[in-house]
């Protein structure tokens, strides 16, 4: 019972340090700030001391990767920062605790924290900079960019948002010590600064190349007025302008947004003779050794004609020519312009003068263009009173040859059984400038093709064009496909193709059908033969019979006599098999139309049948052909007229079952091939 007492009030002493173990909370960390000297400084939010009991802050320094001690401790509960002594511009870490009853509770830790680190990177005057995440709350969302130069004052050069942490900037100083650092408000008004980072920048990057937009002849002069675009580099300090004449002349304007000039040095006279002139930016900073600033490279400008095409016709044949024109202060080519000549070469011929415009005009329109030819045009301003012309640059243009199809092939003919109508089978590339394909038919090959059907451009390289007026029962035909371009023009033209046609007769009496077929043509064109014809027989509308296969003949006698159950109507085609692929990677199958031969229903009813089992005559079976079998019906019915008997299969006939020897009636229905009624009546003896 004694040792029960002891280990009851070791349990009651163990729950209340428990109880006091966490009697306050750490204080919240809000900033993390760094001065000019590496000295940081912690600013927190104090927790709530309800019990009066706290009795100070302790703060915790790793600085050497994971090992946390104890680096000052702040006894006043009031105080919400502190500035700790020293270097702590790199990758350090701290965190802090609450005690209270005279330091025997301690809090649990508050959140780890780090300064904000900058680290530059430099690639001549422009400055990336890329800082460390804070990690604490922030008071808003972007970051705070300053900048100090050669230890003048810092100046805020921008903000950043929060989850970026970058910022691109350029110095316009040839030579510099820079300072960089960021800073972010914190929760409660305080400030969290990074360290402030440093690098030298030396500029030896010159400034974006411009245009020179204008150049104008003085007229009284000859001297020519320039005018340019501004460089877009910040740090543009003058323009060097260049002329290219026999001697290079260069002058300098100084000042960036100093952008004309009067060019009157080296003897240039824009009255006499075409005028060449560039400019180039250069910076302030000056290079002592090669005694020059850094200087973008020259922009080159003419003051000549320059003639483009302003809009070509390629289905009418016709090129639209424009060059520019002079404006006042800006002669172009000669200081007056009586009129512009035009000249030609086709397919480097001698020059043929196609005509004039005014001086006043800028525009010529040219015909007769031809598809394939290749043109040079030279413009020329011409002055009456001088007698004097200027001529312009070369334009030279070929006129585009049709981008016809690489190949275009009529694949195979097959004759729709259901329509009658043939179906071409095209295959051709889809690549080519083709805006719609057109099929073309002759009676041969040496009649007038007409057109029978067509269609827009499809996008894939087989497809199918059916004949809509062709009579394919009647007569085989040629077919070619065309193909069309924008202008409505044909490009191409397939090699034609022969449908296949069957016919031929029967010799009723003796159950004999006599077919003939013309040729298939069309392979041929893809390296590819025929490799056999053919022939299937159709009866019953579905079943086919392959009946001859050969490539030699056109012709076959088929004897149908021995054929059983089949329909009226006997029809045929033939199908010309392509060989193995040819130089397509295709092989293809031709259809003919449909030939069909129609015969009358051939019936034999034997008048007596001995149901006795021998397998001679034991059944009454009446021996029909050529009829609709799905018309068949036999009904048989005795003296008294009691139907005793159906069968509705023509192989299925009467067995006599269950009857007695005697004289019985049949009434036997069928249709012919074209669907009319054939009825039979009549007797049959049963015999037993």
């Amino acid at each position: 019972m004694m040792v029960l007492a002891k280990y009851a009030v070791l349990i009651t002493m163990v729950s209340l340090l428990n109880l006091s173990c966490f009697a306050i909370d750490p204080p919240v960390i809000r900033c993390v700030s760094l001065d000019d000297d590496g000295n940081l400084t912690l600013t927190w939010s104090p927790p709530v001391d309800s019990n009066g009991t706290f009795e100070n802050y302790v703060i915790y320094y790793d600085g050497v990767g994971g090992v946390f001690s104890q680096l000052q401790i702040v006894p006043n509960y009031s105080q919400t920062s502190f500035e700790l002594i020293g270097n702590y511009a790199g990758t350090v870490s701290f965190y802090m605790v609450s005690t209270a009853d005279g330091g025997v509770s301690k809090s649990l830790p508050s959140d780890t924290v780090s300064p904000i680190i900058l680290n530059l990177f430099a690639d001549g005057n422009k400055i990336e900079i890329q800082w460390s995440e804070l990690g604490l709350p922030s008071a808003d969302s972007t970051y705070q960019l300053f900048r100090q130069v050669d230890s003048g004052p810092w100046v805020s050069i921008g903000s950043s948002e929060y989850n970026e942490r970058s910022f691109s900037d350029e110095i316009e100083r040839c030579e510099a010590y820079i300072r960089y650092r960021v800073e972010i408000s914190g929760v409660g008004g305080c400030v969290s600064r990074s360290n402030a980072a440093s690098i030298f920048v030396i500029d030896e990057t010159p400034p974006e190349q411009c245009n020179l937009i204008c150049a104008s002849v003085d007229t009284a002069t000859g001297f020519v007025d320039l005018a340019w675009e501004s460089t877009v580099s910040v740090d543009g300090f003058g323009y060097l302008i260049t002329y290219f004449a026999d001697d290079i002349g260069v002058d300098t304007s100084f000042g960036k947004n100093n952008l004309t000039y009067q060019y009157s040095q080296s003897g240039i006279n824009a009255q006499l003779k075409p005028e060449t002139l560039s400019v180039a930016p250069f910076d302030s900073c000056f290079d002592t050794i090669v005694m020059w600033y850094n200087q973008a490279a020259d922009s080159l400008r003419f003051s000549t004609i320059y003639v483009d095409s302003v809009g070509f016709d390629r289905c009418a044949g016709k090129i639209g020519l424009q060059w520019n024109m002079p404006t006042d202060g800006f002669p172009v080519g000669l200081e007056e312009v009586d009129e512009y000549r035009v000249y030609r070469r086709e397919n480097n011929g001698g020059s043929d003068f196609r005509g004039f415009v005014s001086g006043a005009d800028s525009v010529f329109v040219d015909s007769g263009l031809v598809k394939g030819a290749s043109y040079e045009y030279v413009v020329t301003a011409f002055n009456k009173a001088l007698a004097k012309e200027a001529m312009s640059n070369v334009f030279r243009f070929k006129v585009k040859p049709p981008d016809a199809p690489d190949f275009l092939y009529a694949a195979a003919i097959k004759n729709n059984h259901e329509t009658d109508l043939n179906a071409i089978a095209v295959y051709t590339d889809t690549t080519s400038e083709t805006t719609k394909y057109v099929l073309e038919r002759a009676l041969s090959a040496f009649d007038d093709y007409q057109i029978v059907n067509q269609t827009t451009k499809i996008n894939r390289p087989e497809f199918d064009m059916v004949d809509l007026t062709g009579k394919a029962v009647q007569t085989d035909y040629h077919y070619r496909i065309v193909a069309y371009d924008y202008c409505d023009a044909p490009i191409y033209k397939s090699e034609s193709a022969k449908s296949i046609w069957i016919n031929g007769y029967k010799r009723e009496r003796d159950y004999i059908n006599d077919m003939s077929w013309t040729e298939y043509a069309g392979y041929e064109h893809a390296n590819s033969l025929v490799e056999n014809y053919q022939l299937v027989r159709l009866t019953n509308e579905s079943q086919r019979d392959t009946i001859r296969v050969q490539r030699l003949f056109q012709e076959f006698t088929d004897t149908i006599f021995e054929l059983e159950y089949i329909g009226g109507e006997v029809c045929y085609y033939v199908e010309a098999i392509e060989q193995a692929e040819n130089a397509f990677g295709l092989s293809k199958v031709s259809r003919s139309n449909k030939f069909c031969v129609n015969y009358e229903p051939r019936i034999f009813v034997p008048n007596a049948f001995t149901p006795d089992g021998d397998g001679i005559n034991d059944r009454f079976l009446p021996d029909v052909n050529f009829v609709d079998v799905d018309g068949y019906k036999l009904s048989i019915y005795d003296r008294a007229g009691n139907l005793v008997h159906i069968a509705t299969d023509p192989t299925e006939g009467w067995g006599g079952v269950n009857q007695s020897s005697g004289v019985y009636a049949f009434f036997l229905q069928m249709n012919n091939s074209r669907g009319e009624a054939v009825n039979f009546t009549g007797k049959v003896v049963l015999l037993r």
